[in-house]
């Protein structure tokens, strides 16, 4: 048997289940002594179901707040990328247009949608530096004058660590192919540390080169090299690659702010105060200058980059204090930034252009950025002096990695799901649809809101490992709709129907000595419609008699819990819509949980137990049959149960909590160390490189310890919503480390 359990109990034959009926004392759990100090426990039973009943989820296809404008495709849906993170045209009247891979490859290929195949435009794996997430081949740009003179400029990441800025030509023969033999490397520097490389190379309207260069590393710029002249780390560079002052392949510009200062300022920079500048470009009429500055804990921040600007990092972080204790930074001592968004709206802000292309007028004059983490795009309308809109024109569940344009000035975005993407205008519905439920009674999956009784086709379920939510106890259910078909995987995600909903209750236990009596804090549905998958959280009232829909924003509230020694206070954050996306996502096929290692379990269905994986097949759910008996697929480890070996027990957690971003093509993959901590990949993958994320026999060194018993601050892991330690997780994980022996 490949199972990790030693088998499953099954009830073999037709089994008669009871009605309906689940009161609030039965369909939660029964807490430990201090349910708070322990981990989730599953639910202990759930509703009977003898057949499926599909439902209809058709009032959660639409949206609660102002529709985006716009939908998203693939732009050339035969043409995939490894992390492309650059999508541009060299200007030379060809209609080719060019894709950066990370890994250090430059593809091209013709401007259509049915473009099938690419030719390696250049190759530079062997030189490009990756251990780090965030290096690798950075940026392109051609010379303005590439038709005549076949020039173009890369950035990227080399050992020892640092940054190279290098001036190609195209081969003499094959306008498809550059002269890897023709490098001339103009600017080289070193780096500290692996992350904030910056990378973006854009060509101004002056014909020179702007080069964006991140901070060096590490959280709060520790060498304060944003604020400090002498370093190129932290700034905007300007340069001119048409001429060459002594010494240099380039010259520096008269005109720069510092040039001829005198003393150790580098005369190339053009301005600083600048984190990780994530893609800059001008607007082609105005010759402003846009660039996205990723923030550190609070902000991420859109500017207009003036010359000699300081735009205040390390000492602000956005418009406001990196201190939040911090006094207000006087007015005019650094450069405001034009907007800038909290957390809750997205986590790592990729920066775009200014559309002037023909296909979406409604847009013309407009900055259109994004945010890697959340998915969303925004539309920037600015006055010269003052952002006067900012729509969120489309919500998409990808990982927007960069923005371009064609020739014809049309934008497309780069994710990396592998593929470049360009807006449309969202179909119309032929018919209004319904209007998004407000309250848990209107979403109709409720026989009893009051008594949390859900509705006739609301299928239960548990997982083996708990996904950590800050001890709090979880009902589960599945809803499909009519012909819904859930597509099995024995080992990858399973794949789920536009229509499903996932329904999930949180609840608290906040008297020790009543260990039964559970609050419900929230309720949160997963819901997949037309635009992707979309998450919305109901908060439950006082009285526990109903759940309103939460805004899209976030909410944190304080709770009292009884305890033997006096009352303790907790903390619940009910996240925002788009803090749903930051981990349910497309790396782990965005549904968390709903799997065959974790699924494969008992739970019990009115007064009758069975597997529900098998339950799942009798109700008809699967789009074909299982390709072996359920005795035969592999299961994790019930948590609770502690049965297993610390190893055992330890990577499924890991699977379970970190891999849908820890994982290859993850947002969070790498971190520094190219980590994969999927439960199947050998031990030396899963942590690979000389960094001591994990330290075999020693816990105190490892990086990954001590993540997970940090709160508060950053980076905490799990990074979003917990406010407590999973001490529990913390304790198996530790003796695992221990146990392992030295490499």
């Amino acid at each position: 048997m490949r199972g990790i359990l030693a088998g499953s109990v099954l009830v073999a034959g037709t089994v008669a289940f009871l009605c309906l009926r689940v009161a609030l004392a039965t369909s939660t759990p029964t807490p430990p002594a201090d349910r708070n100090q322990g981990e989730e426990l599953p639910a202990a039973s759930g509703p009977a179901v003898d057949k499926f009943v599909p439902v209809d989820t058709s009032r959660f296809m639409g949206s609660p707040d102002v529709q985006p404008t716009l939908g998203v495709e693939k732009a050339f849906p035969h043409v995939k990328f490894t992390r492309p993170l650059e999508f541009t045209h060299a200007g030379d009247g060809s209609d080719r247009v060019f894709v950066v891979e990370q890994d250090g490859r430059v593809h091209v290929f013709p401007n259509r949608p049915d473009a099938r195949e690419t030719k390696v435009f250049l190759d530079l794996r062997a030189v490009v530096r990756r251990e780090h997430n965030e290096e690798g081949l950075l940026g392109l740009a051609f010379h303005p004058d590439y038709r005549t003179n076949g020039q173009f400029f890369v950035f990227y990441s080399v050992t020892p660590r640092g940054s190279v800025v290098s001036r190609f030509r195209v081969s003499k023969d094959d306008p498809y192919r550059a002269d890897r033999d023709s490098e001339e490397k103009l600017l080289q520097f070193s780096k500290p540390y692996g992350n904030h490389n910056g990378g973006c190379l854009r060509f101004g309207p002056d014909g020179h080169l702007y080069i964006s260069v991140g901070d060096g590393g590490l959280a709060g710029d520790p060498h304060a090299n944003a604020q400090n002249l002498d370093t190129l780390l932290g700034k905007i560079l300007r340069i001119d690659v048409d001429r060459k002052d002594a010494g240099k392949n380039y010259a520096v510009p008269g005109d720069n702010p510092f040039a001829g200062r005198g003393g150790t300022a580098r005369g190339e920079i053009w301005a600083y105060g600048l984190r990780n500048v994530w893609r800059f470009s001008f607007d082609r009429p105005t010759g402003t200058l846009w660039a996205a500055d990723v923030g550190q804990d609070r902000h991420e921040e859109v500017d207009v980059i003036v010359r000699g600007g300081n735009y205040g990092w390390n000492i602000r972080e956005g418009k406001h204090p990196l201190d939040p204790k911090a006094e207000r930074s006087p007015v005019g001592e650094f450069i405001e930034p034009v907007l800038d968004y909290p957390r809750a709206e997205g986590k790592s802000v990729t920066g775009g252009l200014v559309y002037r292309g023909r296909r979406l007028p409604a847009l013309a004059g407009a900055y259109l950025y994004g945010d890697f983490i959340s998915g969303n795009v925004w539309a920037l309308r600015w006055d010269g002096k003052t952002a006067t809109a900012n729509p969120k024109i489309a919500r998409t569940s990808l990982l927007i990695s960069a923005f371009g344009e064609d020739e014809a000035g049309e934008a497309y975005f780069t994710a990396f799901d592998g593929f470049v993407y360009r807006f449309r205008a969202p179909a119309e519905r032929t018919t209004p649809g319904p209007a998004f439920p407000r309250t848990l009674t209107e979403t109709g999956l409720f026989a009893s809101v009051r008594d949390h009784t859900p509705a006739a086709g609301l299928i239960p379920y548990a997982v083996n490992v708990p996904l950590w939510s800050d001890g709090a106890a979880k009902d589960r259910f599945l809803v499909l709709p009519d012909k819904g078909k859930v597509v099995f995987k024995e080992q990858g995600q399973w794949e789920f129907p536009v229509g499903t909903v996932l329904v999930k209750t949180f609840l608290m236990n906040t008297d020790l000595e009543k260990p039964k009596e559970m609050r419900r804090l929230e309720t949160r549905f997963w819901v997949h419609n037309p635009r992707g998958w979309e998450g919305y959280t109901y908060l439950w009232n006082e009285d526990q008699t109903e759940g309103n829909l939460l805004a899209d924003w976030p909410l944190t509230r304080e709770f009292e819990v009884k305890t033997d020694s006096g009352p303790v206070k907790r903390e619940w954050y009910f996240p925002s819509r788009s803090d749903c996306q930051a981990c349910h996502t497309q790396n782990g096929g965005f549904v968390m949980g709903l799997n065959t290692r974790q699924l494969n379990r008992m739970h019990e269905y009115g007064k009758v137990k069975d597997n529900q994986i098998q339950v799942f097949e009798r109700l008809g759910i699967f789009s074909g049959p299982l390709p072996m008996p359920v005795r035969d697929l592999e299961a994790f480890p019930d948590w609770q149960a502690k049965a297993a070996p610390e190893a055992t027990l330890a990577r499924a957690y890991l699977d379970a909590n970190c891999a849908m971003c820890h994982s290859p093509g993850g947002r969070g993959h790498a971190g520094g160390a190219g980590m994969n901590m999927r439960f199947h990949v050998p031990l030396r993958e899963a942590f690979p490189g000389k960094t001591n994320w994990l330290t075999p026999g020693d816990p105190a060194r490892s990086i990954l310890l001590k993540r997970m018993t940090t709160r508060h601050a950053d980076p905490q892991m799990p990074p979003l919503a917990t406010n407590r330690v999973d001490e529990e997780a913390v304790a198996v994980i530790r003796e695992w480390v221990k146990q392992l022996p030295a490499r």
